[in-house]
């Protein structure tokens, strides 16, 4: 059987996609920046409301990026602790917003991300440090973060684990 010019033509076509579909997730993997160098920190806490039953905190991640590469984060998920007492989880999420629009964290840089005022890291009087953090504030308190982290750049994706005390 000969291969007609046209069936020759329309096989390396075929043949061009699929090394294309195989190759691309290849490359971007090649070309990804080493995400073990970012760090992940808690920096601040803060309380930013006081009420009779429950407590609003502020804790606000900084992020470094010593590669040569800009990155982002779609998602950070932590514990909170305070003199070595669980105060409770949250998440700062970015996923519902589009890449372009994620907070950029550019080669070389850092970049805070606070918890959203939309949605406060929330302390119940039911906490066994509720009554601490109410009378003396964040200042006075020993506090650590835990969690992973999200970190992306291009079409690569890196869930970084991290552990933080200020």
């Amino acid at each position: 059987m000969i291969i007609g010019p046209r069936r020759a033509i329309l096989i390396g076509a075929i043949a061009a996609v699929a090394a294309t579909i195989i190759l691309i997730p290849a490359l971007f993997s090649a070309t990804a920046p080493d995400f073990n160098l970012v760090v992940v920190r808690l920096s601040s806490v803060e309380v930013t409301r006081v009420e009779d039953d429950r407590l609003e905190l502020r804790p606000v991640f900084t992020i470094t990026n010593p590669t040569d590469q800009t990155i982002t984060t779609s998602k950070i998920e932590y514990e909170l602790f305070a003199d070595g007492q669980p105060v409770g989880t949250s998440t700062i999420s970015f996923e519902d917003i589009p890449l372009n629009g994620r907070p950029a964290i550019f080669a070389g840089s850092s970049v805070n991300i606070p918890q959203s005022t939309g949605s406060p890291f929330v302390v119940e009087s039911g906490n066994a440090m509720f009554a601490k953090i109410r009378d003396s504030g964040a200042d006075g308190i020993k506090w650590k973060a835990q969690g992973t982290a999200n970190i992306e750049s291009t079409l690569v994706q890196h869930e970084k684990q991290f552990e933080s005390e200020i």
